[in-house]
């Protein structure tokens, strides 16, 4: 029989943990135990969606991340650090310490098997929380990090994601796709994205240059089949970032 632990001091009021998992069963047990401690579970689907409420401002106990169920998660988890200084754990049936090691190099605060009883992991993260301090205690920056519907952006790490697949850019693309995340939902003329891309006016670079750079990103950005067209071409005028709701 386990004995029950405290919440820790310093954190007894925050209630919410962020749970990234798209195996409801696990999800409602582990939540099942953590309400015996007063702690509700706010869960969802993917790595961009999580970062996406850690962005928000809104309070969470701790990230708890199913590796078994969420793929790619890892490619992530130092976007995840860059936006949060809060714990993140992962649990895992196939834990190796190998991984172990890349995870918490990548900002992760504790990665461990899954115990046979979801009562023994909320001690193991409550013994866990006891212990660390190490990004609480760390002034936290702002990165820059743009995020609209299923697309997210570090421009620090350079990195493109759209529904958790990373993407991959030339610096042209990158800087178009930063430009648009940067002004979303606004129409762009084609001389103001010249102007921020290129540095230049559209004497030096023409119109097809551009058209050319939004169609390849375009193209990389449809990454499946019923993904959406996120950028709206207005015919002689310029470009809108819609989130993904352009048909």
């Amino acid at each position: 029989m386990t004995t029950k632990t405290a919440l820790p001091e310093s954190r007894k009021h925050m209630f919410t943990i962020l749970s990234v998992d798209t195996d409801i069963s696990v999800h409602m047990t582990h939540s099942k135990e953590w309400l015996k401690f007063g702690v509700s579970t706010f869960r969802v689907d993917t790595m961009g969606e999580a970062i996406s409420q850690l962005m928000s401002g809104r309070k969470y106990y701790f990230v708890f991340i199913n590796e078994d169920s969420v793929l790619n998660f890892a490619a992530q988890l130092e976007i995840m650090r860059d936006v949060t200084n809060i714990p993140i754990f992962i649990f895992s049936n196939s834990y190796t310490l190998k991984k172990k090691i890349t995870y918490i190099e990548l900002g992760a605060d504790m990665y461990d098997h899954f115990a046979e009883y979801a009562a023994d992991d909320v001690l193991d993260a409550l013994e866990e929380l006891k212990l660390h301090d190490r990004w609480a205690k760390q002034p936290h920056e702002k990165i820059p990090i743009f995020i609209q519907g299923d697309v997210i952006l570090s421009k620090l790490r350079h990195t493109v994601f759209v529904r958790d697949i990373e993407v991959t850019l030339t610096r042209q693309e990158f800087e178009i796709l930063s430009y648009f995340l940067a002004n979303s939902g606004i129409l762009l003329y084609s001389i103001q994205i010249i102007e921020s891309v290129w540095g230049c006016t559209n004497e030096e670079v023409s119109p097809e240059v551009l058209r050319n750079a939004v169609k390849r990103l375009r193209e990389k950005l449809k990454v499946m089949p019923d993904s959406p067209e996120y950028i709206e071409t207005i015919r002689d005028v310029g470009y809108r970032f819609l989130s993904g709701c352009c048909k």
